[in-house]
């Protein structure tokens, strides 16, 4: 099926779809994809404050600090991301 042949299926009412088992198999591979993506972000910073002569413990809280310092930015973008998705999902 494409996406569009799903798009209208979902008007049939013969239509099965297991929602419970739709939305653990994405949130289990978002979860997945942020392990790795936090570990990936985590080794670049390291990388980058090695760079710099950092070791030890500066090493550790500098990248500490960046990693919430980008935590709060992806935040906020993800607040602005929901928004948009419920006002563009919006059945008014």
């Amino acid at each position: 099926m494409n996406f569009d042949e799903i798009n209208n299926e979902l008007s049939n009412p013969k239509f099965k779809l297991n929602i419970a088992s739709l939305l653990i198999n994405i949130h289990s591979t978002n979860l997945i994809n942020s392990y790795y993506l936090k570990s990936i972000l985590k080794r670049q910073i390291e990388i980058l404050e090695l760079q710099k002569g950092k070791t030890g413990q500066e090493l550790e809280t500098s990248i500490e600090l960046e990693i919430e310092r980008l935590d709060d930015l992806f935040s906020e973008w993800l607040k602005e991301d929901l928004i948009n998705v419920i006002n563009d999902s919006s059945t008014e």
